[in-house]
Formats: C-alpha cells, structure tokens, sequence
C-alpha cells in the first residue's frame, strides 16, 4: 500500500517519471492509477502479463518511451480475449498486438524475452530503432509492419523465425543485424523496405517465403553459404530494380513463380547446380543480364520464364532441358548466340522467341540432332538463313517406287542422308553421281526424310513410301 501511493505522487509530480515503478501481473492499472493518460515515459520492473499491457494500450494514449528490461513477462490466459480473438498469451513473449499503433519512439526490452508477438509494434509510426535481445528466437507475423520511420534493427543474435510481414512496408528501414541463426524468413517479411540495400543470408537459413523482399532496396543477393536452402518462394525478389547480384547454392531446387520478377537492375545470375524447374515468371524483366548459364539437370524452363531479356546476347541450354514453355524468352532482341546441348530438341511452348531476330542469331546443336532440330517447329526458323542455298526444285528430281528411292540432279551429289520423322539418322551416303538410289526395306515408318547435297547447296525432302 505504501509503495502504490509513493507510485502515485510520483506520477503527479511529473510524467514522465525518473526511475523504475515495480510492479506485479495484472496489478500496473493499481500502480498507475487514473492519471495514466498522461504518462509519456514509463520504466517498469517485477512481473507483467497480458493484462497489464492491455492497460497500456487502453489508457496510455501519449506513452512515447517504455523501458521493461527489468521485468519478466508471465504466462496468461482467459476465457475472453484481451487483443483481437487471442485467449492465451504465452510466458517471455510480448503480447500479441499488445503496443500496435503506440507513438513510441524508444523501447527496451526484456533479457528474457523470447518472442515477440504477433503485430506487437504494427503501425508504431515514431519507432526509428529496435534492439533485440539475444533471446528472442521468433518475431511473429506483422511484429513490426507499417513502422514507417523505424530505420535499425539491433541484435536478434537468437532469432530463428521472421514471421509473414513482421517488417513489411517499413519505408525507413536501412539496417537489420545479421540475425547469424535465422532459418525463416516468412512471405512478405521486408517487402516494401525501399531503403534496405544489404542483408545478411545466414548459413542456417532454409526457407524464404513468398515476396519476402519484393520492392525491396537490395542491391545484392548473397545466398551461396546457405547450404540448407531448398526453397526460394514466389516473388520473393520481386519488383527489385536495385538487385544486380544473385547467388544461391546448389541445394536449391526450386524457384518459385516470379522470384525475380522485374529484377530490372540483374547482371549476374549464378543459377544452383540442383534446380530442375524455373517456374513462370521467375526472371521476367531482366533487362541488364547479358549471359546467362543454366545448369545441367536442368528439365524444364517455365511460361516468361526469361521473357524481356533485352540486352543478353548469350544462352546454352543444357541437355537435360526438355519443355521451353510460351513466350519463354520472347524480346531477346541482342541475342547472338543460342547453344542447344540436347540431341533431341526440346518441346517449345507458343512464340518462344516471339519478337527474336531469327537471322541475326547462330544456333549451335548437336551434330547427330541436326536434322531433328531442322524438321521441329520453331527451332527450324534459326536455319532459313543458312549460308547453303537451297536447290532450285527443278535440278533435283526424287522418284518413291515402293522400298526405292531414286534422286536425280543436274549436278553431281556430293551427299544424301536419310533421317527418320524425329530426325534420326538411318542413312548416309557420298554417291559422287548425278543419280542414287536408296532403299526403305527394314524400316517400319511411312514418312522420311532425305537431305541431298549438290553442287555446294542443299535440299530437304519429304517422301512417304508407296
């Protein structure tokens, strides 16, 4: 009694008061008493729970500095929620919603805090630092979203999980420590926080959620030591126009739909060793990029997977690659070199190369794949511009009489190959003659193709046995 009407005069005297007001859970309300709407500075020690923080955000409507390092949060449940829908608040956790939308400008915090709850500081407008306690292994989901002037983040030594949106659209915020055991980083958890140019991936990190960092400030993507990493999430990294860099390890196997989509700054992208699929949308947008290299055991490049790549000039595909979706790499308008290692091309989506200038690009494929790519569509439209000309259909003469195949030329043929409808060779001879005849016998097909060369230029045929 003594104690709670020294509290009181205190209060009186001056608000904000010069040192620490002990108290006991569920007993600040008493300690303060009704002049609580004028206290802008309280430091508290003992115990607290969920109830006196619900008397904080009740009936303190200008505190600006809240010092609780000395006090220990205590488990509290009811059967009527005190924050939102919640009933239960947990020991060593900062109440859910318990300080959202406080004009704080300054918060010390517990040495045995272990998490911080659910938009706990959500819309502390004035809040421009935050020092988290070595403790602390969670931050709940939209901890510390809309803390628009909050601009460092300190400590965290002890964070294992950033829930969804704990940070998102803090437009001041430019420093996060380096948080060395973080192993989630949630969906939206800095997406909008222009001004954060750098972040540090921890080796234990194994999981970045949907648009993590999308519209972030980063300039650098540093995931290459993160060894447990499997999963880039969707958007994560999208809509950066300052990300250049990207690396990630070789543990990673999927990249989710538009993880770097509109990346518009990206120069360099280290592709893992273990990626099987790029999703749709992954690198739409990537306007700097001017090589790229995918790795082998690569399967399948997705829908605008690589769409918008203005300025790359260079690409091989790797020889495990077997779907290239629509439009996958539609405007590639610098493309020069385009390297195909499969010998069987690979199945194309709509307009792949919609926009692409198929003249100016030289494709390289396998020698025994040739034909194959030849006869595909699409893939086809890189060799109308080849150096040898084709012969003119009155100097080459092709004759079906049942197995037979008899060509004839004005010129000697230097070459006829025989391929089956895929572009498989079955055939090929060097005749030196005007006139040769080949047979089908053995084969079971109705459709070929034959390839003479006469004179330096060439002709590819269609026959269909009789």
């Amino acid at each position: 009694m003594k104690r709670t009407f020294l509290a009181i005069l205190l209060l009186a005297a001056a608000t904000p008061w010069g040192g620490a007001v002990e108290t006991a859970s569920g007993k600040l309300s008493t300690v303060i008493g009704e002049d609580a709407v004028s206290v802008t500075e309280l430091s508290l020690t003992g115990t607290m729970d969920a109830r006196d923080f619900k008397y904080i955000s009740d009936s303190m409507p200008q505190l600006s500095v809240l010092d609780i390092s000395g006090v220990t949060i205590e488990e509290y449940s009811d059967r009527e929620p005190l924050f939102a829908n919640f009933t239960y608040y947990p020991a060593g956790e900062l109440p859910k919603y318990s300080l959202m939308g406080k004009p704080l400008t300054s918060v010390s915090l517990p040495s045995t805090l272990t998490s911080i709850g659910e938009a706990a500081f959500a819309g502390c407008a004035e809040l421009t630092e935050i020092s988290l306690p070595s403790t602390v292994a969670t931050i709940g989901n939209y901890a510390f979203s809309s803390a628009s002037k909050l601009a460092d983040v300190k400590g965290g030594e002890g964070v294992r999980t950033i829930g969804d949106y704990a940070f998102s659209r803090d437009a001041a915020l430019t420093t996060v420590a380096s948080l060395p055991q973080v192993e989630t980083i949630g969906g939206h958890a800095f997406s909008g926080c222009s001004k954060m140019v750098d972040f540090t991936f921890a080796p234990s990190l194994r999981t970045i959620g949907e648009s993590a960092f999308a519209g972030s400030g980063l300039t650098s993507a540093d995931m290459s030591g993160c060894t447990s990493l499997s999963v880039v999430g969707a958007w994560a990294f999208a809509d950066n126009g300052s990300l250049r860099e990207v690396k990630m390890p070789s543990t990673v196997t999927s990249l989710g739909e538009g993880a770097f989509f509109y990346s518009s700054a990206l120069q360099q992208v280290a592709l893992p060793e273990g990626l099987v699929k790029i999703n749709e949308y992954t690198f739409m947008g990537g306007k700097a990029v001017a090589t790229v290299t995918l790795p082998e055991g690569l399967k399948e490049i997705d829908d605008y997977a690589f769409s918008d790549w203005t300025t790359v000039r260079e690409i091989i595909i790797p020889s495990t690659v077997e779907y290239i979706g629509d439009r996958a790499m539609r405007n590639w308008n610098s493309l020069a070199e385009l390297t195909s290692n499969a010998v069987t091309p690979p199945s194309l989506g709509d307009n792949v190369w919609e926009n692409v200038d198929y003249e100016k690009v030289n494709l390289t494929v396998p020698a025994a794949g040739e034909m194959a790519y030849r006869l595909a569509e699409q893939w086809q439209d890189f060799f109308k511009s080849s150096s040898a000309k084709p012969l003119a259909a009155e100097s080459l003469r092709v004759a079906v009489d049942g197995d037979v195949v008899t060509i004839t030329s004005g010129e000697e043929i230097s070459t006829v190959q025989l391929f089956d409808m895929s572009g498989i060779l079955l055939q090929s001879a060097a005749p030196h003659s005007q006139q040769f005849s080949l047979t089908l016998s053995g084969y079971s097909g109705r459709a070929y193709v034959v390839r003479c060369v006469s004179g330096g230029n060439e002709k590819i045929i269609k026959i269909s046995r009789q």
